[in-house]
């Protein structure tokens, strides 16, 4: 067939494709617009309730906890949780921080935290498997402790999945064919599910909670309408600077509310966090420059942001056993 009747013929499918496209941008420009013109009212409301000096000052209710901010909060060291490390990482030389616990030459667990988290909502896991495996629960590129490269290409997906890579071929046993359990959350489950895809000589088991996979989530969503709405905020974070300006706002009054209130937060009420571990997520946030990686990590994904209320449950990819 001549290559100008098949381009020809092709021509249709091309268009469609382009619209396509086209129309799935213009949809997440104006959900992204939206949201944040939702959570602008919110932060209008915020001003009239608290007035500017509280809303923009990031007092907190108790003032004489100012001074922590200034150092890292006692649950972030507790000695039980584990070990503090640093890890130089092979492909990009970045410097990552993480917590381990458990014998050196044990199977690896690699557990991977979501947004706005760190390695210490790993905490009980540390302590529970640590007997039995070698713990790591790393703190992601941008976050806590772990080098902060500037720049929105400094946290491409490619990127992070080579970050989880070069920990499990450092870290994972044996030395010689490094596997490891790899349990991810939120946009730490994104990154886990990702990983097993395209690297399933790396993860033994596979262990992902409130993600659901990136090819299921769009279906869902369409089947689902209800899930635009648990997953607003990840349409805020397309859009510049406003978002860093939102969750700073009234020391960070919006993260405590996605961590800590009934719809978003724990449900139990009695295993909700304590100030004390809440203030071990937003000390992080607090330091300067500490939000701006995180949300451009969540900005920069591919796919959508699950939301903590998802009940989704997709299967493993294939090459990866399921754990019993």
């Amino acid at each position: 067939m001549p290559r100008r009747l098949l381009s020809l013929l092709l021509a249709p499918t091309r268009l469609l494709l382009s619209l396509r496209s086209l129309l799935a941008r213009g949809g997440l420009a104006v959900a992204a617009v939206a949201s944040g013109a939702a959570f602008a009212l919110w932060a209008v409301a915020l001003l009239l309730r608290r007035g500017p000096g509280a809303a923009l000052g990031r007092q907190r209710r108790h003032r004489h906890r100012d001074r922590d901010r200034d150092r890292a909060p006692a649950a972030l060291r507790d000695p039980t949780c584990g070990e503090h490390r640093t890890l130089r990482l092979r492909s990009s030389g970045l410097r990552l921080h993480y917590v381990t616990r458990g014998p050196p030459d044990a199977p690896l667990m690699l557990l991977l935290h979501g947004f706005p988290q760190n390695w210490f909502c790993w905490r009980h896991l540390l302590r529970e498997f640590g007997g039995r495996f070698r713990v790591v629960a790393p703190d992601l590129r941008g976050y806590g402790d772990s080098e902060k490269p500037p720049g929105r290409d400094s946290y491409r997906l490619e990127l992070l999945l080579g970050d989880v890579r070069d920990l499990i071929e450092a870290l994972g046993t044996p030395a010689a064919a490094p596997r490891c359990v790899l349990v991810g959350h939120d946009w730490g489950g994104l990154l886990a599910w990702e990983v097993a895809s395209r690297h399933p000589r790396l993860v033994e088991k596979l262990v992902v909670m409130d993600a659901p996979h990136r090819a299921v989530m769009a279906a869902f969503t369409a089947r689902h309408p209800s899930q635009l709405l648990r997953s607003c905020y990840m349409f805020l974070f397309q859009l510049p600077w406003l978002p860093e300006l939102l969750l700073s706002l009234a020391d960070f009054e919006l993260v405590r509310w996605f961590m800590t209130s009934a719809l978003t937060g724990i449900q139990d009420p009695a295993r909700r966090l304590s100030e004390q571990e809440l203030d071990a997520f937003l000390f992080g946030l607090s330091q300067p420059g500490g939000l701006s990686p995180p949300s451009t990590t969540t900005e920069t994904s591919s796919g959508p942001r699950p939301s903590l209320g998802s009940r989704l449950s997709p299967g493993c990819p294939q090459g990866v056993p399921r754990c019993p």
